[in-house]
């Protein structure tokens, strides 16, 4: 895990995440033209019966690409083993 602080609507807190978890909302900020405070900040504007920031945010990253997948072509149901290998390590 690791703690970085950001500034969410003009105020600095500090959020504890998964590397990968902070690559995907590096993802998300790309993909979406934004910085990380601005998108940490809209999740926090739109979060409803959620105390949890950081919770909330593990949640939105996750339906994001969710959504992104829906969007897109079906996995195929198998892979070549060298792909399955691969996405192991």
């Amino acid at each position: 895990m690791h703690m970085r602080n950001i500034r969410v609507n003009g105020k600095r807190t500090s959020m504890k995440l998964m590397p990968v978890e902070w690559e995907s909302l590096e993802e998300i900020c790309t993909r979406e033209n934004m910085t990380m405070s601005e998108l940490v900040s809209k999740i926090d504007a739109e979060r409803q019966d959620c105390d949890n920031l950081t919770g909330c945010v593990r949640v939105y990253a996750l339906c994001y690409f969710r959504k992104a997948a829906s969007l897109s072509e079906p996995m195929p149901r198998h892979r070549p083993a060298t792909a399955v290998a691969f996405a192991a390590e």
